[in-house]
């Protein structure tokens, strides 16, 4: 999913000193912490169907959107995947969603200095939108892509829109291809275990924290803007995900 519009909502009195910068975010587990949730779904998901649930560990190791193809992976048949996705998506909306600390505060701050901000994320469009409205994050974003199958391709459509380009990211893979596409990789996480596999795919900063991503965008050198043509046109701005 692509949402457009032409504007941005930002506080006042912003310096506009990140004109020349655009951040691109995973949702969950970077915006929204939702990995306990998302277990206790998966598990309700399989044990309906005498599936073999998973522990935490194993979840930890194994859990990737998208769903669907998890889901295959773990045993559900494929004439079934589309009701267990339903269901997994029902329980994960009934559960008490977190937002990360220091979103809110860090999306305005980089919003008020002029940021492009967008998302770029596997999950599907209508959990990106519940998640938006009921944890009442700030709606700053230009661009928000969701359902999305090829992180690496939406990287690089969007990389000509800013000189400077960051990713902000809970998972390794990502990371790697945001190095690919021209962006400096930012990992998100709590666990020293997730830190680790995170640097070793290329992230110069690991944070628990989105308060202190404002400060390492100010004190950062992007990677040079990659050459006009290379990757196609800049994308349009994006709808506000809390519009109606």
């Amino acid at each position: 999913m692509r949402t457009r519009s032409g504007g941005r909502v930002s506080g006042t009195g912003g310096d506009s000193s990140l004109v020349d910068t655009m951040l691109l975010f995973d949702w969950n587990g970077t915006i929204v912490i939702d990995s306990d949730h998302a277990h206790a779904a998966l598990t309700t998901v399989l044990a309906r169907r005498g599936l073999r649930t998973l522990g935490e560990a194993e979840f930890a190791l194994r859990f990737r959107l998208p769903l669907g193809e998890l889901l295959e992976r773990l045993g559900v048949d494929p004439a079934d995947l589309a009701a267990a996705e339903e269901e997994w998506t029902t329980a994960l909306a009934e559960s008490r969603t977190q937002l990360r600390g220091g979103a809110a505060e860090c999306l305005r701050a980089l919003a008020e200095a002029g940021a492009w901000l967008g998302v770029v994320s596997v999950a599907s469009p209508s959990a990106v939108r519940f998640d938006q409205r009921a944890l009442q994050v700030p709606p700053v974003w230009n661009s928000v892509d969701a359902g999305v199958g090829d992180t690496l391709e939406l990287l690089l459509r969007h990389r000509a829109v800013r000189e400077r380009a960051f990713f902000v990211g809970d998972d390794p893979d990502d990371l790697r291809c945001a190095s690919v596409a021209g962006y400096l990789p930012v990992g998100v996480t709590d666990a020293p275990a997730d830190a680790r596999a995170l640097r070793a795919a290329g992230a110069l900063h690991v944070i628990g924290d989105l308060e202190e991503l404002p400060a390492i965008v100010a004190g950062t050198r992007s990677p040079e803007r990659v050459p006009a043509g290379t990757v196609g046109r800049p994308a349009p701005q994006g709808q506000l995900l809390n519009e109606p």
